[in-house]
């Protein structure tokens, strides 16, 4: 079966994407920077709790020591080691 990736994004709280998880069909893989002020811990864990709700199979973690940006192999953010566990995890 071939692998298919999709990626979501809101503007606003009205158009969120958790508030459409119910239709979802797919495995959700979260792997957030722990440094990341556009996605405070308590978010990360509305998140999850939206996922849990939907009764959807996810992984939303946290990732420690990974600044945002973090898979950008160009840039200063770059942490190797949260890459390989966000592509382990994908």
């Amino acid at each position: 079966m071939p692998i298919r990736l999709r990626a979501a994004t809101g503007v606003s709280l009205s158009d969120s994407p958790h508030l459409k998880l119910g239709n979802a069909r797919a495995r959700f893989v979260f792997g957030h920077a722990d440094n990341d002020r556009s996605m405070a811990p308590h978010a990360v864990a509305r998140l999850g709790e939206a996922l849990q709700a939907a009764g959807l199979e996810a992984s939303n973690e946290i990732y420690a020591g990974a600044p945002r940006g973090y898979t950008m192999a160009d840039t200063s953010a770059f942490n190797p080691a949260a890459t390989e566990r966000h592509f382990q995890e994908l």
